[in-house]
């Protein structure tokens, strides 16, 4: 499991459970690791979190794993301390919404998410506002199946408790006190990235398609996500053979790979 944290205050319970070193050689981002888990320290803004998060896609092995964007938020209703997931995320100056897929069955709060530029403090409807949501998914998107990317979030301040003064003990205690919630959220994630991984046939196929053309990091995650699409709807490896076949480099086919889902897509 990975995750994109603003602050390392935020991250602490989670080194603490999972029992989290820091990794000792030269990176551009804090990162605390075990063989199961990483966390990376973002820093707080949409830059530092698209930042960090394309950083981290680019260290995964494959498209497996899971992340999670975690941290506290304010909220224009939900009582101070409720974890809750981000079913809608958008920026009102970006005109993409991110609606994370609804795959885990837990007793959490569901809610929207806008990411600003800056502290909310009038909290003018009755949704979450955070710093690094919508940066952390319009990057992760790219490279990870949808699935496997949620943010989750735990009320700091609200209206009627708004946050004068903030220290990094207030963050460590809200994400503390919901450690085990958070930890449900972790267990079902990558239970579900364990049943996406893809079939010894197709990951060949991958690896054929690899040994043809040259693939950037990014294109190659983007080559392993759209390929899982394809076999989750149905696409025949055949199909897929011959679109290799055709293809002159690698942005031609993924670009028509892309084209052939998109009809598949709108059936779903």
């Amino acid at each position: 499991m990975n995750f994109i944290i603003s602050m390392q205050a935020e991250a602490r319970p989670l080194i603490d459970k999972f029992r989290l070193t820091k990794r000792n050689r030269p990176s551009p981002f804090p990162v605390f690791e075990s063989k199961l888990h990483k966390v990376i320290i973002s820093g707080i803004g949409r830059m530092q979190a698209a930042a960090a998060t394309g950083f981290l896609i680019g260290e995964m092995k494959n498209m497996h794993g899971a992340i999670i964007n975690l941290g506290i938020s304010g909220h224009g209703e939900f009582p101070t301390g409720t974890p809750y997931l981000a079913n809608r995320v958008f920026h009102p100056e970006n005109k993409t919404i991110h609606y994370p897929p609804p795959v885990l069955n837990l007793p959490i709060a569901r809610s929207a998410l806008q990411t600003c530029d800056s502290p909310e403090m009038k909290y003018p409807q009755p949704i979450g506002y955070d710093m690094e949501a919508h940066a952390f998914c319009s990057t992760a998107y790219k490279g990870i199946t949808r699935e496997l990317i949620q943010v989750t979030k735990v009320v700091s301040d609200n209206p009627k408790d708004p946050l004068a003064s903030f220290h990094p003990k207030i963050a460590t205690t809200l994400i503390s006190g919901q450690i085990e919630s958070i930890a449900e959220i972790v267990e079902q994630l990558e239970n579900l990235s364990r049943e996406l991984k893809l079939e010894p046939e197709v990951l060949d196929l991958i690896g054929q398609v690899k040994s043809v053309h040259h693939f950037s990091v990014t294109q190659s995650h983007q080559l392993e996500k759209l390929v899982r699409h394809a076999h989750t709807l149905g696409f025949e490896i055949a199909e897929l053979k011959s679109l290799l076949a055709s293809s002159p480099n690698a942005k031609s086919l993924l670009s028509s790979l892309d084209q052939k889902l998109e009809p598949l897509r709108m059936l779903q």
